[in-house]
């Protein structure tokens, strides 16, 4: 049981627990997950590496940590990429902003990389997609599901006759908007969520499953990885 958990991780954004694989002196990773042995696979860019792990309880606390120092950083370079933006503009008047305004920007960017910095915030990885061909089969063996489904699309309808301007006086009731099916984890919480979305109408059901203990959580995400389509 082998799955993909994490794509492009920095040299930096490792845990601790795996120093034994920074001797490749790579720059960016691929992160695998082998649940049957107990270890986490990097494909680096410099050769691969395994990390072995005494209990399934040592190897979702690596894959916790990395994942939350991969989310950290990218929000941060995000944060100073804007700020440098917002500076740049400062610096030129006759862009079609005020330094009040960018001046303000700057401020709140400023005082959410402090809110992060402080936060103890939960990680919710996304693992997949249901490929198309089975997603009708997904709703329609679900009648909640399917009720749910059907309201969206009647609200996916009413919001196209809203703004439709051309001559086909069917066209909107006819209309099927695109549906997804995505599933997600939240490894602190060792759950696994699949969550059906409508276009424009946004997230219409969801489903939650809590399991008991690292391992039967780290094989059902195997499992998902496996039905579901990759996003890498």
């Amino acid at each position: 049981m082998v799955f993909k958990i994490f794509l492009g991780a920095r040299y930096q954004e490792l845990a601790p627990e795996m120093t034994q694989a920074k001797e490749f002196n790579f720059e960016k990773a691929d992160v695998w997950v082998d649940v049957t042995d107990k270890k986490v696979i990097l494909v680096t860019d410099n050769g691969k590496a395994d990390v072995n792990f005494n209990d399934y309880d040592e190897l979702l606390n690596v894959i916790i940590r990395v994942g939350r120092e991969l989310v950290f950083r990218d929000v941060l370079d995000a944060m100073i990429r804007a700020i440098n933006d917002f500076t740049y503009y400062m610096r030129h008047p006759y862009l079609e902003m005020s330094n009040d305004k960018i001046s303000y920007l700057i401020d709140e960017i400023e005082k959410t990389k402090e809110r992060l910095f402080k936060s103890n915030f939960k990680l919710m990885i996304k693992i997949g997609q249901l490929p198309p061909k089975d997603i009708d089969y997904f709703i329609n063996s679900n009648p909640e599901v399917k009720k749910d489904v059907e309201n969206a699309i009647k609200k996916y309808r009413e919001l196209c006759w809203e703004s439709y301007e051309d001559d086909d006086p069917n066209y909107c009731d006819k209309v099927i908007p695109v549906i997804d099916v995505m599933v997600y984890v939240v490894p602190e919480e060792k759950t696994i969520m699949t969550i059906i979305t409508v276009d424009q109408v946004g997230e219409v059901y969801r489903v939650t499953q809590k399991y008991d203990n690292a391992y039967d959580f780290l094989k059902a995400v195997d499992e998902y990885s496996n039905k579901f389509v990759n996003f890498w």
